[in-house]
């Protein structure tokens, strides 16, 4: 026969066990999205709009993500772009991207069935897959691949006049 301490230590041993996994689940909760943070990778509904440049990153305007850039916009070629923030408060566009002509077609077959993409994440595999991406004051020559490490990179590296670090802005 059991004593009755016995039972009251197992009990114990389950409870301390339940919170235990708790506080696991409550902390991955926290840290993961963190972890996934940075270019559009996260998880979660696509935004319904972007920023876009027609002169060279000059200036940028928003509009609907899904056109697919180049786009004709009064004449001018429009691209989508990133647009970061300086330490001051200053905003400029510090990466411009284009669709690939396979990720134009791609994109073109995925958006009648974007409603069945509840993360996003079949969005950014055509994004990282169909794009290309360059800093503003480059030349044609300097596009290459918008793949997530790509963009990452090049966003990080992005300094203002002070040297410090710079903050992506989400339209």
């Amino acid at each position: 026969m059991m004593s009755s301490s016995s039972n009251d230590q197992r009990r114990g041993s389950r409870f301390g066990i339940g919170i235990a996994a708790a506080l696991l689940i409550v902390a991955a909760a926290i840290i993961v999205p963190q972890l996934l943070g940075g270019r559009e990778s996260g998880a979660g509904p696509v935004p319904k709009s972007a920023f876009y440049t027609d002169d060279n990153g000059k200036s940028s305007f928003k509009d609907d993500i899904n056109k697919m850039s180049p786009f004709d916009r009064g004449g001018k070629q429009a691209y989508r772009c990133n647009v970061f923030q300086d330490s001051s408060g200053k905003q400029f566009v510090g990466l411009i991207f284009r669709h690939t002509d396979s990720g134009r077609r791609e994109m073109e077959a995925y958006l009648p069935n974007e409603s069945k993409d509840f993360d996003g994440s079949t969005r950014r595999g055509i994004e990282d897959r169909g794009m290309q991406v360059k800093p503003p004051a480059a030349g044609d020559q300097a596009w290459v691949p918008a793949d997530e490490t790509t963009v990452t990179q090049l966003q990080t590296s992005l300094r203002d006049a002070a040297g410090k670090p710079v903050k992506l802005v989400q339209p």
